[in-house]
């Protein structure tokens, strides 16, 4: 069994954490590597064994990058929090060793989550392939002028919107950014995608539920202007005038493992206060 601990490097609670972590782990017959960064995916095992699966040591920011490296991977990923929100995780501090000690046992639950692929493409190449949990994000420079887009969904044109920017969401990110610009919260269970435009210049751009099998394409119409593109919160790109950048579902869901049943409603009252 292998074991992948993830965890920022200039976070001083996980790298202790990991320390404690580590010889609990080996002491039990599990190989474990530590990756502090993505730029650490050379010293990965090579395959994963049965019951293998990856620790996230953080908050939500970081369980989202282990969240992607769990796709490359097909490892399930288990969530500690060390941070204040801890939506997406799983697992308080205080319950670190009763969980790696399920997980050992295999006595958890797995669930399974959408994951978004997005491309650019500039004058016929592709330069850039990504993929997202929470959502990807298309947006002015602050000091930028406005955008404008063509909007196809499923191959046809949808339509033209002029904003700051357009950002397309997971069920999993409709509780993040998405819901501050005005999107509405699905259930992880929803096979869906949200289209939201980031104030929009038209009071009729609402946000949009798109069915997850629907490609959207985005047509970046010329302005003086570079925009940024962001994936989870990251700036990773620049997207210039007539650039397209194409988003789908991914063929691999992140797999999360679960030790206890979590509903997303209660949740959602106790995180968000909703209906509070």
């Amino acid at each position: 069994m292998k074991s992948i601990v993830y965890c920022r490097g200039d976070s001083k609670d996980a790298r202790e954490l990991e320390g404690e972590i580590r010889p609990y782990l080996t002491g039990k017959g599990v190989e474990v590597v530590t990756v502090t960064s993505m730029d650490d995916l050379s010293t990965l095992p090579s395959g994963a064994a049965d019951g293998s699966f990856i620790l996230s040591l953080g908050g939500d920011g970081t369980f989202l990058r282990a969240a992607r490296l769990s796709t490359q991977l097909g490892m399930p990923v288990l969530g500690i929090n060390l941070g204040s929100l801890g939506f997406l995780t799983d697992v308080e501090e205080n319950e670190v060793y009763a969980s790696l000690d399920a997980v050992l046992a295999h006595t958890y639950a797995v669930e399974h989550r959408l994951v978004l692929e997005a491309r650019i493409v500039r004058e016929g190449q592709e330069i850039l392939n990504t993929t997202a949990i929470n959502e990807i994000l298309v947006v002015r420079d602050l000091t930028g002028k406005i955008l404008t887009f063509e909007v196809f969904i499923g191959g046809v044109r949808a339509g033209q919107i002029t904003a700051d920017g357009i950002m397309v969401c997971t069920p999993s990110g409709s509780t993040g950014y998405s819901l501050s610009a005005g999107g509405p919260i699905l259930d992880p269970t929803v096979e869906a995608l949200v289209l939201t435009a980031l104030a929009p210049h038209n009071f009729t751009s609402r946000p949009l539920v798109i069915s997850a099998g629907s490609e959207i394409t985005l047509k970046v119409k010329p302005s003086r202007d570079k925009a940024a593109f962001m994936r989870d919160g990251e700036h990773i790109g620049d997207i210039h005038s007539f650039d397209t950048v194409c988003v789908k579902r991914h063929p691999q869901d992140v797999a999360i493992i679960r030790l206890r049943e979590k509903n997303f409603y209660k949740v959602l009252g106790a995180k968000f206060h909703w209906g509070g």
